[in-house]
């Protein structure tokens, strides 16, 4: 080998001791539940017979439910880099086995749901590879910003995850319900089950590690936390509510189109609602570890506006 391909070759920090035994019992189980309830997104969703039951909507119906599920697609595939840099951080960091398995994990999980979403939109109005405004263009990239990330310990860092898994839960949940075509309530459900293990995963985090947190650095996992959901996640991902006029006028009858007619979607009015009710939640269990969440103000309070004002 040319000596001077060795001076090229990239230096990473030394993965040395690598380590192998296990700590904690109650996420190797969660990494034992991955494995038996794994779940293949081709395989176990009928797609055929979806593209049947939905052929003849409305072109608008089919074209809005298309969006809707292109925005859920891309959010879950812009999951996959966050998981890959908390892997290659926890390798690096040493951490137990257990933990590195369930953020491979995740990342996978993350992909099928990706692939479970991008197929229902293939069977709608056909799957979008970007979106159409150039707004949620410069948008979709600020789902994952690991500058923040690295401001935090792998731990807290996992937990405020941990948070938005649960929002995304309780917003998927509703989403299952709104489903009248069986095809997209059992992708639903399927995501569910692996949204919930990754709740839990958060919660185990919370329960060992957050009392080791200092003061500074929990008031900043809130101050993360809401400088999240109000730089991106508000902007269409989870809600409309913080995008400009023109878009939340046209997303919002987007997605209002895709609830009333099933396709596994929630009305604007109605995701705000929900991710009320799912902040005083977290607010709760957060309560015990002192870690401050700050008031939303555009959805909570005196702040609070209708996300369809601008129609």
């Amino acid at each position: 080998m040319d000596a001077s391909m060795l001076e090229e070759t990239v230096q990473n920090p030394n993965p040395y001791p690598v380590v192998a035994e296990k700590q904690y019992d109650d996420i190797w189980q969660l990494c034992q539940q991955a494995r038996d309830l794994a779940w293949d997104a081709a395989r176990d969703v009928d797609w055929a017979a979806l593209k049947t039951e939905v052929a003849e909507l409305p072109q608008e119906v089919r074209e809005a439910g298309a969006e809707w599920w292109s925005l859920r697609a891309w959010m879950e595939h812009g999951a996959t880099p966050y998981g890959c840099e908390r892997l290659r951080q926890a390798i690096y960091e040493h951490l137990p086995f257990e933990i590195k398995q369930h953020v491979a994990n995740f990342i996978m999980e993350e992909l099928r749901h990706h692939e479970a979403s991008f197929r229902i939109a293939d069977c709608l109005g056909g799957y979008q590879p970007k979106p159409k405004s150039d707004y949620f263009q410069m948008i979709i990239p600020r789902f994952h910003v690991e500058k923040e990330e690295r401001e935090m310990s792998f731990y807290a860092g996992m937990a405020v995850n941990t948070l938005f898994e649960q929002l995304s839960g309780e917003l998927l949940t509703a989403r299952y319900k709104n489903a009248r075509y069986g095809q997209i309530r059992k992708a639903c459900e399927l995501i569910l089950r692996d949204e919930a293990r990754h709740v839990q995963f958060g919660r185990i985090l919370m329960r060992r590690f957050f009392e080791q947190l200092s003061a500074e650095e929990k008031e900043m996992l809130g101050a993360k936390f809401a400088k999240k959901l109000r730089g991106s996640l508000l902007n269409g991902v989870y809600a409309v509510v913080n995008l400009p006029a023109d878009e939340r006028k046209r997303a919002a009858r987007a997605r209002s189109l895709a609830a009333d007619y099933g396709l596994g979607a929630t009305h604007p009015d109605e995701e705000v609602d929900i991710i009320v009710k799912a902040l005083k939640q977290i607010r709760a269990d957060v309560a015990p570890y002192d870690v401050p969440i700050p008031v939303i103000e555009e959805i909570e309070g005196d702040g609070r506006k209708s996300v369809l004002a601008a129609e």
